[in-house]
């Protein structure tokens, strides 16, 4: 799964995560169903420490006694959903996912989760519909209105994805991912300088993120610039070599520099190109969250 939110994101579990904390909890929730087994919400959270120490399937057994003693107690349903996605059992997600928002219509976090998780099956108008749903419902989280640009995009909706963003920069004008996708779509609609300002506006905040280093020589590359887009490029190999040198093979977007003495020497031999081929490289910032 993505890293660029996962880091930000305020989970709400009924616990801290940290392990030794978390293995604590898992004590006393033992000792409290030892005396009373039939207590669905020490099942909950005991599924959820389970669930952020890495232990999904045995989550999901506690979830799953859980709901078998109150069928209708949507924070079960819930983190099932989570632990299910986490083991990328999407189909089974979107299940337990539509039973918590049947139980919690207003459960936004619900709704974000299960749009994620449509987005890996790449049922993205059904996506839509879930983070439109969390936008109405917290119209403050820059992180739906994100994903709803990527979907948006992924449905060919290019300037609707870029309003999108713009209202996810206008919640939180450091979102160096955000900056970076609109960079993107900026680029897929052929408005190369604006994609170039947007990369910049990305780096600036997080220097060391080798996608809009990539990005930016893409776009150079595109311009005619093909010295500046080696510059670039080299700046993305130093971050993470062995990723934007197979990348980069393939890239219809450097066609131009294909024999160009520096692009062979920075990426290495090269396999053969589909010419039809294109590549749609951005930070994979789609999570599931507890």
């Amino acid at each position: 799964m993505g890293q660029d939110q996962y880091s930000e994101d305020q989970h709400h579990s009924p616990h801290p995560v940290c392990p030794h904390s978390l293995e604590a909890a898992l004590v006393r929730y033992d000792a409290l169903l030892a005396n009373q087994p039939d207590l669905y919400e020490v099942w909950t959270y005991r599924g959820y420490a389970l669930e952020h120490l890495g232990q999904y399937r045995e989550a999901i057994a506690n979830f799953d006694q859980a709901i078998k003693i109150n069928p209708d107690y949507s924070l079960a349903w819930h983190g099932q959903a989570i632990a299910l996605a986490s083991l990328k059992c999407y189909e089974e997600s979107i299940i337990s996912f539509n039973k918590t928002i049947q139980l919690t219509p207003k459960n936004a976090q619900a709704w974000y989760n299960r749009g994620n998780a449509l987005i890996f099956l790449q049922r993205y108008e059904e996506a839509l519909t879930s983070f439109n749903r969390v936008v109405e419902i917290t119209p403050e989280d820059y992180k739906a209105w994100y994903h709803r640009s990527k979907v948006l995009a992924n449905l060919g909706y290019q300037y609707a994805a870029l309003a999108s963003l713009d209202k996810t920069l206008a919640l939180n004008s450091k979102c160096y991912y955000a900056l970076n996708y609109r960079g993107t779509v900026l680029k897929k609609l052929g408005h190369y300088e604006d994609a170039i300002a947007s990369f910049d506006q990305s780096l600036q905040i997080k220097p060391n993120h080798p996608d809009a280093w990539y990005n930016k020589a893409r776009c150079y590359a595109l311009l005619g610039d093909l010295e500046t887009a080696l510059h670039y490029l080299h700046q993305a190999l130093k971050l993470n070599p062995t990723l934007y040198k197979a990348i980069a093979k393939i890239d219809t977007d450097f066609n131009a520099l294909l024999h160009h003495p520096r692009f062979c020497s920075l990426i290495g031999s090269m396999p053969f190109l589909n010419t039809n081929q294109t590549i749609a490289f951005t930070t994979n910032d789609t999570q599931i969250s507890v």
